[in-house]
């Protein structure tokens, strides 16, 4: 795109009847206002496949089986053998746990529905191009078998991600975790469904949060958000658990439907897109802010009016020449139409923060008494995150660790830290340096 080219849709509507009357989401965010519900296995399988561009289509179990039973009986030379190996890897479908591979099976189109396919895009647009070549898991000949069967069938598949990363902090401490899983293949199969719901929660959280930022037109950083552990009292006089957790993220999602349905209006027309991928918010605001076209202003001025007049709202618009104070004013009146109450608008943005908290979030916020509701990390997060943040070294500073933790977007106040410790000293995983305690190293557990 030139600084001559318009950085937004060439083609927003300039009258009332123009303006479509229902707000779309099609990026940055997979969940909608219902038929969200997906399955773990299928999306694991469409990331996997992603990660080594590969797929598997028409093949069942049945066949799958038959061949691999094809295979033994012709190399083993007893039929017997096979009893013995079906109930080792196929009764109890063991053989998922051989490989990350095997996994591509249960993601085949025929099995697979749209809401998993918008989950995975959330993780694979995290990913952006990143491309292994495959896992290199220690297999037994049997097993090395049944992997061969079943990479006979899979297929090569191109992948290039459809939007630009609205967090690029998250999606390369996402990319280095994952390759770092992908390293350890058998710790990968333990934990990838964790993995996947802790980024999955970390990245709707820190959206919410980065929005408002946009005027800054530069990628936005991690932004504090506090989870405690989930033995933990949330007491009132923990003012970071109270003013920068759940609340500060529950406020946040009332934005995300409002400002997420207005960049998808605002988008340019893919021709005109950076390798065809969808713009962050903050991206196009760095476009607009870079733009010498004359006439951004006033399309954007145009677009408003029309906006404001097609949804009926009341709010004053202020006349300016600022390209961002029309944008600013766009968003306002997009939340604004969500806040009209003779409308059903109000009602389908709860909905859709109710959606979210179900499917992004239930795992990670718990109700504790008085104190209301709090984000909470059981001791299976807390242990994965050390790991991932310790990566390929054996050992690092608490306090470093604690940075690598708010670097993916999940920090910790003075209690939780403390107590953070007494539990790697109950594992056994933790060296303190001098008799103070003052030099606290964490060991990973793989």
């Amino acid at each position: 795109m030139d600084n001559f080219s318009l950085p937004f849709n060439a083609d927003l509507p300039v009258t009332k009847d123009k303006v479509a009357n229902k707000n779309s989401l099609n990026s940055f965010l997979p969940i909608r206002t219902k038929g969200n519900d997906f399955d773990w296995s299928v999306v694991i399988g469409l990331i996997l496949g992603t990660l080594i561009r590969k797929k598997i289509d028409n093949y069942d179990y049945v066949t799958f089986k038959q061949d691999c039973q094809d295979v033994f009986e012709s190399k083993l030379g007893r039929k017997e053998f096979w009893t013995v190996l079906d109930k080792m890897y196929f009764e109890d479908g063991a053989l998922f746990s051989v490989s990350p591979e095997t996994l591509l099976f249960k993601s085949q189109k025929e099995v697979r529905s749209k809401s998993d396919e918008r989950i995975a895009s959330l993780f694979t647009n995290l990913l952006q191009e990143l491309r292994i070549k495959d896992f290199d898991t220690k297999l037994n000949f049997l097993e090395n078998e049944i992997l061969t069967t079943l990479r006979n069938q899979m297929r090569e598949e191109s992948f290039t991600a459809k939007e630009l990363p609205y967090l690029p902090f998250l999606s390369a401490c996402f990319r280095k975790d994952l390759q770092f899983l992908s390293e350890h293949p058998k710790y990968l199969l333990a934990q990838i469904q964790p993995f996947l719901s802790l980024y999955g929660f970390i990245y709707v959280a820190q959206l919410s949060l980065v929005l408002p930022d946009w005027r800054k037109a530069e990628a936005p950083e991690s932004k504090p958000l506090y989870f405690i552990m989930d033995h933990e009292r949330a007491s009132s006089e923990r003012v970071h658990v109270r003013n920068h957790g759940y609340k500060l993220f529950e406020d946040g999602c009332y934005r995300l439907f409002p400002y997420l349905t207005m960049l998808e209006m605002l988008q340019p027309e893919k021709s005109s897109l950076p390798n065809g991928k969808k713009l962050p918010l903050w991206q196009l605001a760095q476009n607009i802010q870079e733009s010498q076209n004359a006439t951004v202003s006033e399309r954007l001025a145009l677009f408003a009016k029309a906006f404001k007049a097609n949804r009926n709202l009341d709010m004053v618009l202020e006349e300016s020449d600022d390209a961002f104070k029309w944008l600013d004013q766009l968003l306002k009146l997009s939340v604004a139409q969500f806040e009209d109450k003779t409308t059903e608008r109000p009602a389908i943005n709860r909905k859709y923060v109710a959606e979210v908290e179900k499917y992004l979030a239930s795992g990670f916020v718990h109700r504790r008494g008085r104190a209301g509701r709090v984000l909470v990390l059981n001791q299976e997060y807390l242990l994965l995150l050390a790991n991932l943040a310790i990566g390929k070294r054996e050992k690092i500073r608490f306090q470093e660790l604690v940075g690598e933790f708010k670097a993916r977007g999940v920090f910790l106040d003075k209690q939780t830290e403390l107590e953070l410790i007494k539990f790697f000293e109950r594992i056994g995983n933790v060296e303190k340096m001098s008799d103070s305690g003052d030099a606290v190293y964490v060991r990973k557990t793989i």
